[in-house]
């Protein structure tokens, strides 16, 4: 990523209206996402004609004024993006950004950040090159208006996130961007990369509003997990002509590092019928096993009912998939530079590297104890 510094000059190429970005660490080498506060937001207005009236024509639903965010490419992208190293670029970083907003969101029982991935929805309407003109391609319009009487909207159905420092993963925003940087920039053509971004795209998609209007039904949330089991098999699957099935994605679940005993021991009971019949699993193992046999259940049309979606202790069973996926990714995507205590002690790292590294490896804490509370619901309670 120090690379950033000699992207001298930048180019908007879409606005995103339901963000209010404050933070400069969802920025790559050749393609960031920016607020109205960044230098490089203010010389793209100042640089671009119409790009001024056209952000200052948004309000929200009833007439305040927004703040859209822009994704904007560098002079180190030598080419114009194609729309999937766009739609990667965003699914990196609502990976960054939303996955820890919903952990956090069980854990305070307050939901703050974008906890919906339609939060970072493009808009249709963009300038062109033309004077006075923008355009619009989407599967269902293409069109070439007058930016004079344009007004832009962001979604009804989402609220305004501001999103600062605290609510991006830097470090799992980093190891997604070289993937995507090989993938879009160093044009790769490696398994790895490829299967952990298309992954990243079926998450974004579990994570979208799972409804347009207010008649939400439970076939909505078995959409959902229906989702979610398709991003964990994606993430292991080997390529080629093999096979991504439950039991490799319990596998990598099993094979991560927990940090509390009550994610390692195999205590809950998984009847996977036939001549395997009952076995004794991990936490994380049965989790993801109650959202395959949702999953299974929703798409092959067998009978569904509310209370399948629901643990013995009441929770919701849809609480939990944004944590395993987190910790699952963590497998797929480790630091780059990891740092011991021993690294200090021998003086071979500083403290302040040591509390940067630990403070970015929180989110296994936070994940862990999330995840516990599908037995305890007040397992490592925050205070509101």
């Amino acid at each position: 990523m120090r690379d950033i510094e000699n992207a001298m000059s930048w180019t908007p190429i879409a606005v995103l209206p339901s963000v209010d970005v404050h933070t400069t660490k969802l920025v790559g080498p050749h393609i960031a996402l920016i607020g109205s506060a960044d230098e490089r937001y203010q010389a793209c207005v100042s640089e671009t004609p119409d790009l001024g009236a056209f952000l200052a024509s948004f309000t929200g639903s009833h007439g305040e004024t927004l703040r859209p965010s822009l994704i904007a490419t560098s002079n180190l992208y030598r080419d114009k993006p194609s729309s999937s190293a766009i739609a990667s670029f965003k699914d990196v970083v609502v990976a960054s950004v939303s996955l820890n907003a919903r952990v956090q969101a069980i854990l305070s029982n307050n939901v703050r950040g974008p906890f919906y991935s339609g939060s970072f929805d493009i808009y249709p309407w963009m300038i062109s090159n033309r004077q006075d003109r923008i355009i619009a391609r989407t599967p269902a319009l293409s069109s070439l208006h007058r930016l004079q009487g344009f007004r832009g909207l962001a979604s009804p159905a989402l609220p305004i996130h501001r999103i600062d420092d605290p609510q991006v993963h830097v470090d799992l925003f980093a190891g997604l961007y070289r993937l995507w940087q090989r993938q879009h920039i160093n044009g790769e053509d490696d398994w790895e990369p490829r299967a952990i971004l298309r992954s990243l795209n079926m998450a974004t998609a579990a994570m979208q509003l799972p409804i347009t209007s207010v008649a939400e039904t439970i076939y909505d949330w078995g959409r959902c997990i229906s989702l979610w089991v398709s991003a964990f098999e994606i993430l292991v699957h080997p390529g080629g002509n093999g096979r991504a099935n439950q039991d490799k994605v319990l596998e990598m679940l099993w094979e991560i590092e927990w940090l509390y005993s009550a994610m390692r021991d195999a205590v809950h009971s998984i009847n996977f019928g036939g001549k395997r019949g009952v076995e004794q699993r991990t936490l994380p193992e049965y989790l993801y096993n109650r959202l395959y046999r949702l999953r299974n259940d929703y798409l092959h049309g067998n009978p569904v009912e509310s209370r399948g979606f629901q643990m013995d202790n009441g929770t919701s069973v849809l609480s939990y998939p944004a944590a395993l996926y987190r910790m699952a990714l963590a497998s797929k995507v480790p630091p780059q530079d990891p740092i011991t205590y021993e690294d200090v002690f021998s003086k071979r790292r500083s403290v302040e590297e040591y509390g940067r590294y630990h403070r970015s490896a929180l989110f296994q804490n936070d994940c862990e104890c999330c995840l516990m509370r599908a037995i305890d619901p007040d397992a490592m309670k925050e205070e509101a």
